[in-house]
């Protein structure tokens, strides 16, 4: 789905809406702007809000961020910038959505589950289950940043830490595909197993032959989205 952003300039009206082909364009040319060589770019662009950008536009044309090499060149093509008159405002639509910041809690949706997370008494090689009325809360964080640190936007190619927030166990895959929990994270875990690296499978039957509530999750190639909330 596109996605719009406000662009603002600290220094004139150079005022911009941006037009990204989807969410996660416009979250990697965050990525791209704001660690770029160029300077001019990465130490005067912020990102004030997912939908709300801002800029110096004394220093730096946002929108030549496209066509400059050591910026975000790959992007040319994906979005393209639309200048606002000095005396009206486009209203752009407004998407209600978690913002993938990494160290943030979430919860899948379909929930996630892993039985005894709510008190912390969680032990490890536990399976994490999908369920509709249980729900455990986790920490998605980059694996390169820091524990005591938050705020980077992830992007899908990132290699990510899925960790329980009652509990310091972290996401792996067994050796059958299951989702279990362990004292270490799984290695090689990207954010974009998030759109098309898990699937719930059928729902487990209980003694009686009756189907139970949560259904297993498995790590695979062909996945289904997970949302997060």
């Amino acid at each position: 789905m596109v996605y719009y952003a406000y662009i603002d300039s600290i220094s004139g009206n150079c005022r911009y809406i941006a037009v990204f082909a989807n969410r996660a364009v416009a979250d990697e040319w965050w990525r791209a702007v704001s660690t770029s060589a160029n300077t001019r770019y990465s130490d005067t662009v912020r990102r004030v809000a997912p939908q709300f950008f801002s800029h110096d536009s004394s220093k730096v044309n946002i929108v030549d961020s496209t066509i400059d090499t050591k910026v975000a060149s790959a992007f040319f093509g994906k979005v393209f910038f639309t200048l606002l008159p000095n005396d009206g405002l486009s209203v752009i639509p407004i998407l209600d959505f978690v913002d993938h910041v990494s160290g943030n809690p979430v919860f899948p949706n379909e929930y996630w589950y892993c039985p005894g997370s709510s008190t912390g008494n969680v032990t490890p090689n536990s399976k994490v289950y999908v369920s509709r009325t249980e729900r455990t809360r986790f920490h998605i964080r980059l694996i390169s940043e820091r524990k005591d640190t938050t705020g980077t936007i992830m992007v899908g190619s990132d290699e990510i830490a899925i960790t329980l927030t009652s509990t310091n166990l972290s996401i792996r895959v067994s050796r059958s595909s299951h989702l279990i929990v362990s004292k270490n994270p799984e290695v090689g875990l990207k954010f974009s197993d998030l759109v098309n690296g898990f699937r719930a499978v059928t729902p487990l039957l209980d003694n009686e032959g009756h189907y139970e509530s949560v259904k297993e999750l498995l790590k695979t190639e062909d996945g289904e989205e997970w949302e997060l909330a």
